[in-house]
């Protein structure tokens, strides 16, 4: 009886498991169906502007985490007179309770003010409220102002802008004229009038409206004959703001009509850069992009063509996968014992993924389906959505032959299950049930660049369902099931190491004691291989990697600038080319995208010009886009697929859902703080360890320099026709140089109103200035020119500079023919014929110090 009982208990209970797995299993196959996502659509969350001058500016998203101020610049915002900030807020689904802030230094490291709005109260139909400061507020400082809101429901969400007080700012007279510009831009007869701002050039591109400047001609800034309209509102951001120059970006949406009748919508985004004398403001930079909102419409085909509109080309990431033919197996039949051919019954196609709109798109090239992977916004959504436009990424990880992919969405989540939230968010697409969801997802709490910047260096999924990114100089190494995180490389931008153009391998220099270059070490981080070269007799040097393959040099190690040899290997170490210079050497040489740049000199160190060699990358799959010229809409993108027969797709949206697990984990870069600059440029961002690096790059590529908090400190590339610091009488010292660089000192002790007297604590010029303005960022700018230093005056920075006799002088002044220069050793201040003074200081080795508040 007792066996019986036991018997039907052991019974009884696999019975139950059974039961319970069924109904587990059955719940997770199942989970894509019954756990549908919140809808992408608008944001829910609550939004805060600012209203100034009339106008409201500085639109603000709430972030559900709280972010490292100091490297955010999301907008700047002008304190009155009275310091006071009036704030206005949209609020779609809940009320705001209460507003504190938190007024902190440029940095974000002490706090100056902090308290409570008063009570929201309803003014002209909008709610708003003000902070009213009484801290002593400098002129021309910028700050940093944290906003934490709590709804009626008793959410807290952060809010970030900096501040900026001054009574000369003319913010009123920078934002009026931006505004009047943007409205002549739509009226039919502005073309003239707005052609009297612009610095035409015939080498710009006139023919395209998604990248239109200051150099465009007046017809293509004026929208040509696309009669646009502006939907909804225009957001109006400060980005930068001092009492000479504003930068000021508008986002809003366009739609216009073709002469089909059909209507086309896009999203733009104006950069202006204004300055402003007295009450007259001038634009000093200009820049337009737009991009078409893609829909069912946007796609058709020419033959072998398929049209994507008005799209960035260069950030499409364009992957092409799949199973391109099947694959056919022996088989063999019973009745006969004969061997037969047979398909392999497994599905085969071809898969284009291409990043468009703010999207990931996936087109089947077999069933002709074009869905959407993945995207913030809703088929039918309307209106205004320059956070999901601006502020966020996607980029595709790893494809699957079956047609699925990992896809990373990055930055400001505006939407979905993680709205509010900052970082990266690995998805994995599922083709076949038409649905995307979230695997991890990794917050960062610095900007959206730095991610960016990282994410398009290296980001991928390898076969073991590693992530490798690198974020800050680091590459990381991320478990996307256990949620682990290992560093596998620290410094990975030195000149140590180089990172693939596909990010799936890395070189690494490893050094001796003596600083020499002792063995390359090339790791293939997909296949876990990893390949070495070692130093023999020869210095070995490795220059970088060009496509795929391995450039390394090898030299007489008593002879530092001296190269032999150059190898070009694969992966295999099998040397595909051996270059050597007859009757010289090879002097150095660098990788450039697939461009290698050799330079070289003759036995009699002479040098030879440059030689390059090429990359040619193979494309076997040979899908490519092609710009197309139309009537109206001057310049599309096409997809050219070599499909043939179709006239148009059939467009889907897959449905993004729950994941079965929690998906978020704890993160913290553990690189040190970056101390170098950036130059943003074209929507890039590149590191630069110096000032006069970063300045050098800045020029060459007309972009600003901007220091490791973001911050922007100089424009190398912009110059007033005139500028004059008039600054103090500076003493007569006659030939000591240590009475030279006090005299300089006590300028710009007075220029700057710095209280006391100046210290020597060293016999060098550079650590004096370190030591003695210590509110200040001094910069190295020596080997830079004269003549390409001056912006650092148009910034309100004086030169401190070594004139031809080797006395320490202070640049103070330029004009269109003249520099001024104060003269410490004869106590002079003279307006220098312009060729005269540079050719002075560059014969002293062009030794110029500056600063930057």
């Amino acid at each position: 009886m007792k066996n019986k009982k036991k018997i039907i208990f052991i019974a009884g209970f696999y019975l139950i498991s059974f039961i319970v797995t069924l109904l587990l299993t059955s719940h997770v196959l199942n989970y894509e169906r019954i756990h549908p996502s919140r809808n992408q659509g608008d944001t829910s969350l609550i939004k805060l502007y600012v209203k100034n001058s009339g106008m409201r500016i500085n639109e603000m998203d709430a972030y559900t985490q709280e972010m490292e101020a100091s490297y955010l610049r999301l907008s700047v915002t002008p304190v009155s007179e009275n310091k006071t900030i009036t704030l206005q807020m949209s609020e779609p689904v809940t009320n705001v309770r209460t507003i504190s802030y938190a007024l902190m230094d440029e940095n974000n490291s002490q706090e100056i003010e902090a308290g409570e709005c008063p009570e929201i109260q309803r003014v002209e139909g909008q709610r708003q409220t003000e902070i009213a400061f009484t801290a002593d507020l400098k002129q021309g400082k910028e700050y940093c102002l944290n906003l934490t809101v709590e709804d009626d429901k008793g959410n807290t969400y952060y809010y970030y802008t900096r501040v900026v007080y001054g009574s000369n700012l003319q913010t009123y007279d920078k934002l009026q004229f931006v505004s009047d510009f943007h409205a002549a831009l739509f009226e039919e007869t502005a073309a003239s009038r707005i052609g009297e701002y612009l610095q035409y050039s015939e080498d710009a591109v006139s023919d395209d409206f998604r990248k239109v400047s200051i150099s465009s001609d007046s017809e293509t800034v004026t929208w040509g004959s696309l009669d646009p309209v502006v939907v909804g509102d225009v957001d109006m951001t400060i980005i930068n703001l001092d009492s000479q120059t504003g930068e000021i970006r508008l986002s809003y949406e366009i739609e216009a009509r073709d002469d089909g009748g059909n209507d086309y919508n896009y999203m733009v985004k104006e950069l202006y850069e204004v300055s402003c004398t007295g009450s007259s403001a001038n634009l000093i930079g200009y820049s337009r992009t737009m991009e078409e909102k893609l829909d069912e419409q946007s796609f058709t085909f020419n033959n072998n063509r398929m049209r994507l509109g008005l799209v960035d080309e260069d950030q499409m990431d364009i992957q092409v996968y799949g199973k391109e033919e099947p694959e056919e197996e022996e088989t063999q039949t019973e009745e006969t014992g004969q061997e037969t051919q047979a398909a392999n019954t497994a599905e085969y196609n071809t898969y284009i993924s291409f990043v468009a709109d703010g999207g990931l798109w996936v087109y089947n090239t077999k069933d002709n389906i074009l869905t959407q992977a993945f995207g913030f916004e809703r088929k039918s959504q309307a209106g205004n959505r320059d956070s999901s436009y601006m502020n966020h990424g996607v980029k595709v990880l790893r494809t699957e032959e079956n047609g699925d992919l990992y896809f990373a969405v990055y930055g400001y989540m505006y939407n979905g299950d993680d709205e509010g939230r900052f970082g990266i968010a690995v998805n994995h697409y599922n083709r076949v049930d038409g649905t995307y969801s979230e695997v991890l997802f990794i917050p960062y709490d610095k900007n959206f660049d730095m991610l960016s910047q990282g994410i398009q260096k290296m980001a991928f999924i390898d076969g073991n369902d590693m992530l490798y990114i690198c974020l800050e100089d680091t590459i990381y190494r991320f478990d996307i099931i256990m949620k682990d995180v290992e560093v596998v490389l620290e410094q990975a931008e030195s000149e140590d190491c180089a990172i693939s153009g596909n990010g799936r391998s890395l070189v690494i220099s490893h050094r001796d004691a003596a600083g020499e270059v002792s063995e390359i070490e090339w790791r293939n981080l997909e296949t876990g291989d990893i390949q070495v070269v070692r130093a023999a007799d020869q210095r070995l040097e490795m220059v970088g990697l060009l496509g795929q393959n391995l450039v390394y040099g090898e030299g007489s190690a008593a002879d530092e600038e001296r190269l032999d040899v150059l190898y070009i290997v694969d992966a295999g170490l099998n040397v595909l080319k051996e270059y050597r210079v007859t009757g010289g050497y090879i002097s150095g040489a660098e990788v450039e995208g697939n461009l290698l740049e050799i330079y070289r000199r003759n036995n009699d160190h002479s040098d030879l010009p440059v030689d390059y060699i090429v990359y040619n990358e193979n494309n076997n799959q040979n899908i490519t886009t092609a710009g197309v010229r139309h009537d109206v809409r001057k310049r599309e993108t096409w997809l050219v697929t070599n499909e043939y027969g179709n006239s148009l797709p059939v467009v889907m949206f897959a449905r993004g859902i729950e994941a079965y697990r929690n998906t978020q984990m704890e993160f913290q870069p553990e690189s040190e703080e970056y101390t170098g600059y950036f130059v943003y440029a074209d929507e890039n961002m590149m590191k630069y360890p110096t000032f006069a690096e970063a300045y050098w790059a800045a020029m060459d590529d007309d972009g600003k320099v901007l220091d490791n908090q973001g911050r922007l400190i100089s424009r190398p590339s912009v110059r007033f026709s005139e500028k004059d610091l008039g600054g103090p009488s500076i003493a007569a010292v006659d030939t000591d140089e240590a009475a030279q660089q006090r005299a300089v000192l006590e300028w710009l002790f007075q220029f700057e109103k710095i209280s006391g007297e100046p210290e020597l604590s060293s016999g060098d010029m550079f650590e004096n200035l370190q030591a003695n303005l210590a509110d200040f960022h001094v910069v190295n700018m020596t080997g830079t020119g004269l003549n390409d230093a001056l912006t650092m005056i148009s910034e309100g920075a004086p030169l401190v500079v070594k004139n031809s006799e080797g006395t320490w002088c202070v640049a103070e002044g330029y004009g269109s023919g003249y520099i001024t220069i104060a003269d410490s050793k004869d106590g002079t201040v003279v307006k220098y014929e312009k060729d005269s003074a540079i050719n002075g200081i560059a014969s002293s080795g062009n030794v110029i110090y500056s600063y930057y508040r």
